[in-house]
Formats: C-alpha cells, structure tokens, sequence
C-alpha cells in the first residue's frame, strides 16, 4: 500500500485551474519521478503535498488515515519533507543551526543543546558522507550542491519518510550530480519514498521505478519505470499522449506540422530586429535571433533558458552584454528602457504586479503611462481630457472591464490587468513589441482574447515577440518559434513544420523522433 496518496486533487487560482483532479501514490522504498512541462502543474501538486496550499478539492490519504494539511509544520510532522533547486537556508547561521532550525534541542531553561543536537545528526553525517567539521561552517560558505545535502540531513533528523526533490540537478555538476543519485540510492534502500521532479528526461530511467506526466493539470499518464520510454514521456509531456490534436486549447486552429531538423531555419524577409551572437556572463551565450515584420515569434524554453534575459537586453533593462544589436539594419545599444522605447522597442514584462502595473494609480494612468508626451501641452502642462478620451478608447477597443477610467487598476481581474498592460504597449508606435508571459495567471477566454489582439498587430505590420514557458500558447500563436536552452539558442522552426515533440525535446535536451 502507497504511504501518500493524493486523489482528485483540484487547486483553483483566481479563474485559473491549475490541477484538475490529480491522483498521486508515493511507496515507500521507491522512488516515483514526476514529469511535465512548465505550468503543468507540478509545483502546485508539490505545495499542496507540502501543506502550503490547501486543495479545493481531493484527498490526502497518509499510510491510508485521511488527513489535512493547514501549514507546512503538518505535513512535517506526518514525515514529508522537500529539498529544492535553490535551498531555502539562513546564510549567516551553521550548518548545525540550519539543520535543526526551528527544531532546536534546549533544556528547560531554554538554552541550545548544540552537543545533543551534534550527536543526533552525526549517523546521519556518516550516511551522506559529511564530515562532523562542517557542521560549523557558514551555510553560505557551502556550495549549492552541499546546500542541498544539508537540507536532506535536516529532513532525516526529521524523521521524513518521503522526501521531494524539485529539480535538484538543474544547478550541480556531473560529479555532484552522481553524489546525489548515490544518496538517494540510500534513501530507497533505508525505506523511504522518494519524489523527483525534473525535465531531464536521461535521468529517469537511472533514478526512477515509476514516473507520472502531468499535462496542465491532468495526469496524463503513468508507468512503472519499464514502460516508459524515452519517446512516451516527451509525448506525454507534450501533450499529446499518441493522438495529433486539431486544434489548441485556446480556440485557434492548429495545422498538420510536419517533422523537420531542430536546425532547419525558416525564410522571412529582412529581419526588423536582430540580436547576433549576444553573450551576458551568466545569463546567455552567443545567441542571434532574427526578427521579422508581420509575423509573431514565439520564443519558447525553460525557466533559467536565457529567454527573458535577452529580451531585457534588448530593451535596456539589462547591460553590459557583448555582441550586436541591429534594429532595421542599424546597431543599437540602449543604455536604458526609455532609450529602447524612444527607439521603437516595447516590453510587457512576465509580473505584471511587481514589473507591469502602478497598483496605487487609476486605469487612466496605467494605459497612458508610456505616451504622457502625446498629452503634454506648452509649459509642460498634461491635457486630462484628452487622457480620459483616450483611456476610454483603448478599454473600449482592448475590451477592459472596469467601472470607468478612473477605477484603480488593483481592483481589476488578472486578466483585465493583463489586458491594460497590452493596452498600454498597443497605443503606441512601435516597431518591436516584446511580450514576455502574456496570458500567466489568467483565464482561457482572456487568453484567447490576447492571442488574437497579439495576431491583429502582427497583422498590420508589428514584429511581435511572445516569450512564453506555455507551449500550447507559443504553437497557437506562433508564425515561427526560437527555442532557448541554458542560455543557448537550441533550436528554430517555422509554423508549417514544427511540432509540439520537437519544441519540448529541444528546450529540455532530449531526442525527439519528430525532431
């Protein structure tokens, strides 16, 4: 019998479902690798599991005992522990201080018992092969690899007896990589289950006795380690699960593709904006892309790709990158965002609440905030009238549901929101317009809505950007897609032949048949 099982699990955000009836068995002993791309729901599935967010629907079963978790400290408490990519530590505090934080062994006084605390981590030191030395050191001293080390010392002394790991290796060297896997060996081999998430398909097959696909939101298969190829998961994955879908979840048609090379690249006419061979240390590495007028590129990959951080290169958020920046033909170099604007380039950014909207202004001055100069008058003096009129306009035109121009802009949906920040960019002449995860968090008809302004400015001449980790999104409404990989360009398709195997293979690395 499974000791966790989760069944008919539903989470909803807003309007947003994020997990649409997930089933879910941990064993212990084994070790149950859990696959999907980006938005597929993974991360929800593991915060629920973890106590810090409630389902809407579902049940937690805990060695067959229903239960439900209000708080972290619950799912604690009954043996579940996770280990992320980046670990949540306290930097300036020990290893040993970190290890038992908020757990820490005192005498009735109140005073820390470092030495019984010492002496209940030491066997598990021996197990993990670390020396009783680092138990002094400064965590922030530790590399990634040893943090995360830490981190499952902390939950053995817990007492887990499931342990997730989110995308452990996706920051760690091969070495530290197969010091992990040897652990986690340790871990089955002790009788513990054991949850890994990953988009690296190769490393399943040497860590995994089963693995589940989830597929926005939906498990959409599961296999005992044996049946699940290489070319069922990147399927699954994909969201295909063998069937050629006909149209995408968003209402617009979707066309046979046929298979073509991950190099092949598609003939437009002369690009409007081009990056060639830009490398910022640390983030990208000698990418060019090409961007042509009239059409929509998709820029498609994984979170940490390199995707944003080129686009934010481009709009002069974000310097000191070498190689070439072409705009029609001529080199640019925006020191700043208000050079790139003044150039012609627009960027929606992928927080609208941190990055996108003033939160304490009203509608009106969230839709004009980058075109104030249409409305300024002698003596600097701005015409309100004319920013009301031309507020009005653009909710009606952009479809915003609000009380009026002057409704504050926090209490609007997401998606309403969202489409006042496309409003904002739309009312402007550009030439470049960059759209960096348009339609996260919101609804599917809002979403809709969006793909079809963002085609209609495509249409009339705009060379569009949608840099999107949603691949439905980027297949519905792509002319062309760019496909990033650990800073790199990997891959460039254009409509007629790309297809959702072949995309998915490129941004995470695996072979595709279709690719």
């Amino acid at each position: 019998m499974a000791f966790v099982e989760l069944a008919g699990i539903v989470k909803n955000f807003g309007g947003v479902r994020a997990l649409k009836g997930v089933d879910l068995a941990v064993e212990l002993g084994r070790t149950h690798a859990l696959l999907g791309e980006n938005g597929a729901g993974k991360s929800t599935l593991i915060r629920i599991l973890t106590g810090a967010h409630r389902p809407d629907a579902g049940d937690i079963r805990i060695d067959g005992t229903p239960r439900t978790f209000r708080r972290p400290q619950d799912a604690q408490a009954l043996g579940i522990a996770a280990v992320y990519q980046e670990p949540m530590v306290y930097p300036h505090l020990s290893v040993l201080e970190n290890i038992f934080a908020g757990r820490e062994i005192t005498n009735s006084f109140g005073i820390v018992q470092h030495a019984a605390m010492r002496r209940k981590v030491a066997p598990w030191l021996d197990r993990l092969n670390m020396q009783a030395a680092l138990l002094e050191r400064p965590m922030s001293s530790l590399t990634l690899g040893w943090q995360q080390l830490v981190m499952i010392a902390q939950a053995l002394v817990q007492n887990a007896r499931v342990i997730i790991f989110d995308e452990p290796t996706s920051i760690l060297s091969q070495a530290e990589t197969d010091r992990l896997f040897a652990i986690i060996g340790r871990l089955r081999a002790d009788g513990r289950g054991v949850v890994y998430i990953t988009h690296r398909l190769d490393e399943v097959p040497r860590i995994a006795d089963r693995v589940t696909v989830l597929t926005d939101g939906r498990v959409s298969g599961s296999y005992p380690i044996g049946e699940a190829s290489h070319e069922r998961l990147l399927s699954l994955m994909a969201g295909r699960a063998g069937q050629e879908p006909v149209s995408d979840t968003h209402g617009l048609p979707r066309p046979h593709r046929a298979p073509v090379a991950s190099g092949a690249k598609p003939a437009f006419s002369r690009p409007v904006l081009e990056v060639r061979r830009l490398t910022l240390e640390g983030q990208f590495r000698d990418v060019s892309w090409s961007i042509p007028a009239g059409c929509v590129t998709g820029i498609y990959g994984l979170v940490g790709s390199g995707r944003s951080e080129v686009a934010l290169s481009v709009f002069g958020f974000l310097r000191g990158a070498r190689g070439m920046m072409l705009l029609e033909g001529k080199p640019i170099a925006p020191r700043d965002p208000a050079e790139a604007i003044r150039l012609g380039i627009g960027y929606l950014p992928e927080d609208r609440k941190l990055q996108g909207i003033f939160a304490t202004k009203p509608l009106e001055s969230n839709l004009t905030a980058n075109a104030l100069d249409r409305f300024t008058r002698p003596l600097g003096r701005l015409d309100f009238s004319a920013l009301a009129v031309a507020a009005r306009q653009a909710m009606a035109a952009y479809n915003i549901k609000a009380r009026g121009e002057a409704s504050p802009i926090a209490a609007l949906s997401g998606g309403n929101q969202q489409k006042g920040l496309f409003a904002r960019w739309a009312g402007r002449a550009l030439k470049v317009l960059i759209l960096d995860e348009p339609t996260r968090g919101i609804d599917v008809q809002t979403k809709d809505e969006i793909h079809r302004f963002v085609r209609g400015l495509a249409v009339q001449g705009l060379a569009v950007v949608v840099i999107s980790s949603d691949l439905p999104e980027v297949l519905a409404v792509s002319d062309r897609v760019i496909v990033m990989r650990q800073g790199r360009v990997a891959g460039e398709w254009s409509a007629e032949a790309m297809t959702a195997e072949a995309i998915l293979g490129a941004a995470i690395g695996a072979r595709s048949e279709a690719a």
